[in-house]
C-alpha cells in the first residue's frame, strides 16, 4: 500500500454539529412537553380560556452565545399570569380602593383596601416534571442522526 496513509479521519466538526442539533431538538421538545403539561394540569378554574391560551412557547431553541442552546417558553399578553403562578397582594395604584364588582351588594360594588391572590403554579411543575427528560431527549436525538462520514 505505497502512497497511502493509514491515518484515521477526524469527525470532530460533524459529530460536534449533530450534538448542537440533537441539544436543539432536545430543547424544543421539552419545551413543547412543559407548554402541553402547563395547559393539562392546573389547578384555576378555566373560565375564558385566556389564560391556558397564553401558554406557548416565545422564542424555539437557538444557538446561544454562550455555546449552549437557548429558547423560551411560557405566557405572552396576559397581564395576571405572574400573579397566578406566583400569588401576592394586589393594592390600588391610585386611590384608597379596589372597586370589586359584587351583585350581592348595594350597588354592586365592593370596595377593598388590598386583594390576596393565593400561588397557582401551573409553569414550575411542568417544568418540574419535564426538564430532567431533557437529557435523555438530547440523547436519543442524538443517537437517531445519521453518522458522520
Amino acid at each position: 500500500m505505497a502512497g497511502k496513509s493509514k491515518s484515521l479521519k477526524w469527525f470532530g466538526k460533524a459529530v460536534k454539529g449533530r450534538m448542537r442539533d440533537a441539544q436543539i431538538l432536545g430543547v424544543n421538545q421539552t419545551m413543547a412537553a412543559c407548554v402541553a403539561d402547563a395547559k393539562r394540569n392546573h389547578s384555576w378554574q378555566n373560565r375564558t380560556g385566556i389564560l391556558e391560551g397564553g401558554i406557548d412557547i416565545a422564542v424555539y431553541a437557538a444557538p446561544s452565545s454562550d455555546g449552549g442552546v437557548k429558547g423560551t417558553w411560557g405566557v405572552r399578553d396576559v397581564v395576571y399570569a405572574r400573579i397566578h403562578e406566583l400569588g401576592g397582594v394586589i393594592r390600588p395604584k391610585k386611590g384608597k380602593a379596589l372597586a370589586i364588582p359584587d351583585p350581592n351588594r348595594p350597588g354592586g360594588i365592593l370596595l377593598v383596601k388590598s386583594v390576596t391572590i393565593p400561588k397557582r403554579p401551573y409553569l414550575r411543575p411542568a417544568a418540574d416534571t419535564q426538564y430532567p427528560k431533557l437529557a435523555g431527549r438530547i440523547a436519543k436525538a442524538f443517537n437517531r442522526s445519521s453518522k458522520p462520514g
